[in-house]
Parts: structure tokens; sequence; C-alpha cells
């Protein structure tokens, strides 16, 4: 009966926290704050998937599983052939990363704590702030459906529930190429820690066939040799197989990087939601997260090192984990009693209202409200399927086409009459992070003189231009 009582508490849970992260992102959509990268990156190969046409972005100019080999994707194509609208995205995020709380609550169980240390782990789960970060700044990110997917797998790999480790590896491996490294270090853990022997080589070589397979030559064919975010480590290399040369026979290039106030820094973000209850004897719990930790660490790209980016949601879970096993470490010692699952989750609370970036929908998700009106009645006038020019911000609500294109600040009216577009949709007002326009102010003027173009809307500083 308890155990009942607390699954319809965890139901609750899950059910009221995925309602809260798809209002929050809807709402930042609504307010013209999602952006093209990676809002409209991915809705348009959703919607070109679902109208049976050809996945290439017209962003990138490559095809839908070169963008990290993401083949859960094609799992979201069928919610699109019902009805295409980009809410399916926040939808599917908000439900998979509220969804994480259950294995939490079964591995804390599984652990042998009670119902109330369960419930109150899986809280600390939902309020660690890369979770709310995740869903309030990046839009959508396919691994975030590898996030509950993890955790699953780890309390199947210790139950030796088979097909269940099996089916929840596969998820994992479809959301993002390189968890591949994220399996493999898995498997190490489960071999290693739980004795799981067979588990563990299978995870092993699983991950790393489908490294090879996937990093080291499907998503170089597709997007033309290149392997996926070689860019953020261009100080180590060229390629995958440059950059782990270099990690392992020339240790000096990143052991700087290591020790770096920034990355000091990281360390205590990341431990600072759970550090209240951690046990140094369970550390082996984050060994799965190691690969992950250690490409944020070695990045050249800074955001790879925060809480408000994606780059941590394939790491938090498992410092979740880390802190479950620390609390049956201190029991079995006898140890911190006072650390009662009221603390654990009053600790959640402070930590969560000093790092979740629930202020941005102040401090910047209202720069387009002055004019939000005009921005969606000059979306509302696209009435066609054409190809549509525009920016970051404006290009999610318009990016269910074959061609949709961002504007650049060198473009001119003479440059956009040889251009393919049939639509031209700009606003003046509101600019990008870096506080600049993502276009020469003066071009919408421009285009009002030039007989190629024909404005058919111009309110608020939104400019709705047709091609003639």
């Amino acid at each position: 009966m308890k155990n009942k009582s607390g699954l319809i508490y965890i139901s609750w849970m899950i059910g009221v926290s995925a309602l809260i992260l798809f209002i929050c992102s809807s709402l930042r959509h609504e307010l013209f704050q999602s952006t093209a990268l990676d809002l409209a990156v991915f809705d348009q190969w959703i919607y070109l998937a679902s109208q049976g046409l050809p996945t290439i972005s017209s962003f990138f100019g490559f095809q839908m599983i070169g963008d990290h080999a993401a083949f859960i994707l094609y799992l979201i194509v069928p919610l699109y052939k019902i009805y295409p609208d980009v809410h399916w995205l926040f939808a599917v995020q908000a439900i998979a990363l509220a969804l994480g709380c259950l294995p939490v609550y079964a591995l804390s169980l599984q652990a042998g704590l009670s119902i109330n240390y369960a419930r109150a782990i899986s809280i600390c789960y939902l309020l660690y702030p890369s979770l709310f970060n995740t869903n309030f700044f990046t839009d959508f990110r396919p691994e975030a459906i590898a996030v509950p997917a993890l955790l699953w797998a780890m309390w199947a790999g210790i139950s030796n529930r088979t097909w269940q480790l099996i089916i929840a590896i596969a998820l994992v491996l479809s959301c993002k190429d390189i968890l591949s490294l994220t399996v493999i270090a898995f498997g190490v853990w489960l071999w290693l820690i739980q004795h799981r022997r067979i588990y563990g080589i299978g995870c092993i070589v699983t991950g790393a066939v489908w490294y090879l397979m996937t990093v080291g030559y499907l998503v170089p064919m597709i997007r033309g040799g290149k392997a996926g975010g070689v860019v953020f480590y261009s100080s180590l290399g060229d390629s995958p197989k440059q950059i782990i040369w270099n990690i392992i026979f020339n240790p000096s290039l990143i052991l700087g990087k290591l020790f770096a106030p920034e990355t000091l820094f990281y360390y205590l973000l990341l431990l600072l939601p759970v550090i209240i209850g951690l046990h140094w004897r369970q550390v082996t719990t984050i060994i799965p997260a190691l690969p992950m930790f250690l490409l944020n660490i070695i990045s050249d790209y800074s955001a790879q090192r925060d809480l408000v980016h994606h780059y941590s949601l394939t790491i938090f879970p498992f410092l979740i984990v880390w802190l479950l096993y620390s609390i049956w470490q201190y029991q079995q010692d006898k140890k911190r009693r006072w650390l009662k699952p009221r603390f654990l989750i009053v600790w959640a609370i402070i930590a969560f209202l000093a790092l979740a970036k629930y202020e941005f929908f102040i401090t910047r998700y209202l720069s387009s409200l002055s004019n939000l009106h005009s921005l969606h009645t000059a979306v509302s006038l696209v009435k066609t399927s054409g190809s549509v020019l525009t920016t970051s911000r404006i290009a999610p609500h318009l990016s269910q086409r074959q061609i949709i294109n961002l504007i650049n600040t060198n473009a001119k009216p003479d440059y956009l009459i040889r251009e393919n577009i049939e639509y031209l949709l700009l606003d003046v007002r509101t600019k990008n992070r870096e506080n600049q326009l993502d276009f020469n102010p003066e071009l919408p003027n421009q285009l009002k003189n030039n007989q190629a173009f024909k404005l058919i809307y111009q309110q608020d500083d939104v400019y709705l231009f047709k091609k003639q």
C-alpha cells in the first residue's frame, strides 16, 4: 500500500513538473525568444520527414541524421503527422525531463532507502538547476530524452532486467552519437562496480561499435567529411581521432584546463545542488558521467561549463544517483542522522533559487513585448509554404517549409534579389543576445524603395516583404 501511494505521489510530481516545463518553454517561444539554432532546425527536419520530403536542413545543408546521428527524431515524426506543431517538441522534452524522477525513485528504493527519502531525492532531481535551465534556455535538445533512459538503464542493469536494459541503452544511443562514450563508461561501471560483467561488456562493446559507426563514419559522411562538434575542440585537433590522440599522448594540452579558475567554478556549480549529502565512498557512481564531464572541461567553448546550456544534461543524473547512494552510505555508517528528507528538499530549493535562470523571463524574454502582436500578425500573413529569409528569433515560427534561411548583416537589396526567397520578414526593434541587429537597420527602407520587393505589412518596426 505504501509503495502504491508512493507511485501516485511520483506520478503527480511528474505530471506537475512536465506541465510547468512545457508552459515555460511554450511561453518563451510565444515571446519570440526561441531561436533558429536549434529549435527551427529540429522543427524543419521533423516537419519535412512527416511530409515525406527530403530531410535536408536549409540552415545546414545536410540530412537530419547528420546532426549527431539523432535517430530518436524519427520517433517524433508520427506526432507531426497528427498535427505539425513545434509544441510537440516542447511537450516531448518536458515529459522526458520530468519522467526522470521515476527511475530516481526506483533506484532509491532499490538501494534500500525509505519512501520518504526516495520522494525527497526525486524532488532534488526535479529541482536540479540544469534541468530547468536547459528547458527554459535551449529550446529543444534530443539528449533530454536520454536523461530518463540513462537512469532507467542503471536501474535495469542492477535489477538484471536484460530487455529493459537493452531498450534503455538503445534510446540513449539514438539521442546523440557522442553518448556512445557515456554508454562505454556506464558499461565500465556495471562491470567493475556493480559486478554485472556480461551487461558491462555488452555496453562497452555496443558503445564502441556505435561510436565508430556514427562519429567515425556516418555523421562525417553526411556532413561532408566533418564530425559534429569538432569545432569546439580546435585547440586539440581537427578530427575526433586527432583530439583523442592529443588527449592520450599530449596531456599537457588539457592539464591547464583541468585546474583553470573557470573549470573549478564549474565543479562547484555541478556539486552545489547535491553537496549537502554526498559521501566520498560512493564517488564511483559518477563514472558514467566522466566522458561528457571531461569533454566539457577541455572544450574551447566556455558555454559547456555552466548550468545554463544543455551540456551538463547527461551529467547531473549521475550526481543525483551519487546523492542517493551517499544517503544509503550514511545510514549504514550511522552518520549524519540530521540529514532528513526535509533538509535535502530545503537545500535543493535553495540551490534552485540560486542557480536556476527563471529570472531570464524578466531580464531577457520580455524584449519583444512592445511589438509582440505585430510579430504574430506578420507571421500569420506568410500564407504559403514559400521560402523565407528572416532573423533567428522569428525563424522557429516559420520553419515548417523546405527553405528558410537567416539574414546576415551584409545582406543588401541587390544580393537579396538574386536569392531564392519569396518572403522577407524583419524586426528592427528586437536585438539579438549580443545586443545587435541581425541585419543592416537601413535594409527595410532600402527594400521599400526597390521594385523587386512589395511591402505587405509594416507595424511597430516589423516589416514583411514579398518578392515580386
